[in-house]
């Protein structure tokens, strides 16, 4: 039983650096590095969120085959919780091809069928004493449906429960007009490119305006260097850097978001403490390898 419950992708990813993306695919093309990593953004703010030392259990499904082993050691390792029945049969555990071009930008490529894309409702099951959920990937599993979604939140603030709720880009062209379920959640993340689909406008305040009218309480758009967008304000980082790879870096921003929502902390804060997450997981190749680093923003 864990206080913070994280829903959704896990899986293992494939970080290829220094590729130039117009070359990476016409025939032989050497890069810096290859190298395998923990990614999917739900296990990603599980170990982020373990690493700040918050009592957290992950909700996702993974294949019985080598790469799900591999995860699964990891989480026991860890000490994040998980269902029993997490390893299913007849899938295959995710796993993610990214490319990482010299600016740090990324691309991903996945098999359609991985066990990312095959989370469904019946998967789910939130713990009795937990105080916050994390829905780390919406619209990713092709399971999920409007209907599912809104059981699943509306059934999380039945229970008192604080939903926090991190988007990918709508699958389906979905628009937050048509979304009723988006109701139920408390603070919702999304970075520009993703409020623009889900809004049909490219202004993030007006986007931001668009979401709020849906019924979400708190909406925050992740800016990338520039920071965030929340209640009509930008929050800028605290440092300029370099970006190594940006992948996982949303994560560690709600990651450290959640962090500080669960010690109490007043919104400005949570934002201050997440834009330091964000910033600092951009400096290293792979989504969490700077938890190894962790206690230079603690």
């Amino acid at each position: 039983m864990s206080s913070i419950n994280v829903i959704g992708a896990a899986c293992v990813d494939l970080l290829i650096t220094g590729v130039d993306q117009e070359r990476f695919f016409s025939g032989k093309h050497k890069v810096s590095k290859i190298e395998t990593s923990f990614g999917g953004d739900a296990l990603n703010e599980a170990f982020v969120l373990n690493a700040l030392l918050d009592d957290v259990s992950l909700k996702t499904v993974l294949g019985k085959d080598a790469y799900g082993d591999l995860i699964l050691n990891e989480l026991n390792k860890r000490n994040i919780g998980y269902e029993k029945d997490i390893l299913k049969d007849n899938i295959d555990t995710y796993l993610s091809l990214v490319l990482i071009d010299r600016d740090g930008q990324r691309s991903f490529v996945g098999p359609e069928n991985g066990s990312s894309r095959l989370l469904d409702i019946d998967d789910i099951r939130i713990d009795e004493d937990c105080k916050i959920v994390s829905f780390a990937s919406l619209f990713i599993s092709k399971m999920m449906d409007s209907d599912k979604y809104e059981t699943l939140f509306s059934m999380i603030k039945e229970k008192e429960i604080v939903l926090c709720v991190d988007t990918s880009t709508p699958k389906n062209n979905e628009k937050a007009k048509d979304l009723p379920y988006l109701k139920y959640i408390d603070y919702f993340f999304c970075n520009e490119s993703e409020a623009y689909a889900l809004c049909d406008c490219d202004d993030p305040y007006v986007c931001e305006k668009i979401l709020c009218d849906s019924g979400i309480r708190h909406v925050i758009i992740k800016l990338g260097e520039k920071g965030c967008l929340c209640q009509g304000k930008i929050y800028p980082p605290e440092r300029k850097i370099r970006c190594i790879d940006s992948t996982g870096a949303g994560d560690s921003f709600v990651s450290g978001f959640i962090h500080f929502l669960n010690n109490g902390k007043g919104i400005e804060e949570c934002i201050a403490f997440a834009n330091r997450c964000g910033t600092k997981a951009c400096e290293y190749i792979g989504a969490t390898s700077w938890l190894e680093d962790i206690s230079e923003i603690i």
